[in-house]
C-alpha cells in the first residue's frame, strides 16, 4: 500500500532521528515531527505540538541528554492507508545521566510512531516512547523488525 521511496522515506526519520538526537539540534528533531504531533515520552508525559516538543528535548539535550547517543536497531512498518502508516522503532541509548549528573545505564527501548504524508513529505504525526525491561521482555515478547 506504501510504495518502495514512502518506505525508504518512512525508515529515512529513523535515521534523522537518530542522527537529530546524537548532535543534539532540536530543529532537526522538530522538522521531522507535524506541527500538531502528539509525543508520549518513556516518563510518561503527554506533550502536545512541535513548539512543545521541541522545548522538552531542548532542555533535556542541554541537561541529562547532552553526552547521550541513540542508536536505531531497527524498524516494522504497518500501512494503514496509503499516507499513514503505524511504525515501532527500537532504539537503544547510553551516555544518559540522572539529572543529577549521575551517569545513567545504557537502555534499550521502543517507540510506536504514527507517520503520515503531508505535502509530499513523511512525518512523524504521533510517538509513545517506552523502555524496555529486560528483565520482563524476553524474544518471545519482541517481534523482528528489520535495520
Amino acid at each position: 500500500m506504501i510504495s518502495t521511496d514512502g518506505e525508504k522515506a518512512i525508515r529515512n526519520l529513523g535515521h534523522a532521528f537518530e542522527r537529530a538526537w546524537n548532535t543534539h539540534n532540536m530543529d532537526e528533531l522538530a522538522a521531522i515531527v507535524t506541527p500538531g504531533i502528539d509525543f508520549v515520552h518513556v516518563r510518561g508525559g503527554w506533550l502536545g505540538g512541535r513548539d512543545v516538543v521541541w522545548k522538552h528535548h531542548a532542555a533535556l539535550h542541554a541537561a541529562q541528554f547532552k553526552n547521550s547517543t541513540l542508536r536505531i536497531q531497527g524498524m516494522s512498518l504497518r500501512p494503514l492507508t496509503p499516507d499513514i502508516c503505524i511504525c515501532h522503532v527500537n532504539w537503544s541509548m547510553s551516555g544518559e545521566a540522572d539529572p543529577d549528573g549521575t551517569p545513567r545505564q545504557p537502555r534499550d527501548g521502543i517507540f510506536t510512531w504514527v507517520v503520515r504524508k503531508m505535502d509530499d513529505q513523511w512525518l512523524i504525526d504521533a510517538a509513545h516512547n517506552t523502555n524496555i525491561d529486560p528483565q520482563v521482555v524476553t524474544s518471545i515478547h519482541r517481534k523482528p523488525v528489520s535495520p
